[in-house]
């Protein structure tokens, strides 16, 4: 199964240096492998539109490839033009903000401006964490049905990191409805206890959340009384990547704001 994966990545980077379509014969070749295994690498790609069949029976790149690098790229773009709303956001609220996209059944943070003092919290940038149990998590998980959400999750009890950890998936879908329902996730200490995070998606061109926008704070100081007030500023900031990124929402922002 390895030996198969690695060879078949091999092809990919094959066809993408060649600039031309190549023969099962020729991709053989430089594999040094037989024809036979190469062609079955090839209808393997092929099925899963990795790579495409030409007229003249050889073999290109196929938009499989173009998908999962679009994928890469919103990433990149969101990483890219976070940094100055995550600084407008820190000085608003004082607290540190971070930005994380979904890496599986994990949240990676991809960019983080901490705030300044002795007591705060920091999301370091490459750090992961799980999806269910944090409030960056659950802002990329706010559009997701129970069958997406079981095929990252599973069906098992989901582990436990506090008292206040979500472990059971009907538990989280209906923690998820509320995240909808009002535009923002909430972690209360549900992966550290001590602090709390406020989150909310932010969308691209197409409407689909690709990242989220946080902040983190002791939970001495983000009390659920001043949370009502930070929960502006996060959307906010969530509005305005998402309209950097091309998404054109829909309804009085002013009234969702208040919300």
């Amino acid at each position: 199964m390895i030996n198969s994966l690695s060879r078949g990545l091999q092809i990919l980077h094959l066809l993408a240096q060649a600039n031309r379509p190549l023969g099962v014969t020729d991709i053989a070749d430089r594999l040094s492998v037989d024809p036979s295994t190469s062609y079955r690498l090839l209808v393997t790609l092929e099925n899963q539109g990795f790579i495409r069949q030409e007229s003249t029976k050889k073999y290109s790149l196929g938009f499989g490839v173009v998908a999962i690098a679009s994928a890469l790229l919103r990433q990149l773009d969101v990483a890219t033009i976070a940094p100055p709303h995550l600084r407008a956001l820190m000085d608003r609220t004082t607290e540190s903000a971070h930005l994380a996209v979904g890496d599986g059944e994990r949240v990676t943070v991809v960019a983080q401006v901490c705030a300044p003092g002795m007591l705060r919290v920091d999301t370091p940038t490459g750090s992961s964490e799980p999806l269910y149990c944090t409030a960056v998590g659950k802002a990329l998980l706010a559009d997701a049905d129970v069958v997406r959400v079981k095929s990252l999750l599973g069906t098992a009890p989901l582990p436990r990191y506090s008292p206040n950890t979500i472990t059971d998936i009907d538990m989280l879908m209906t923690e998820l409805q509320r995240t909808r329902d009002r535009g923002y996730a909430f972690d209360d200490e549900e992966l550290h206890l001590g602090v709390r995070c406020i989150a909310a998606g932010v969308r691209d061109h197409t409407g689909k959340i690709v990242a989220a926008v946080g902040i983190s704070a002791p939970a001495s100081r983000l009390t659920r009384e001043r949370g009502s007030e930070l929960v502006v500023a996060v959307r906010q900031t969530a509005r305005d990547l998402s309209a950097e990124l091309g998404y054109a929402e829909i309804g009085n922002v002013a009234e969702a704001a208040s919300s």
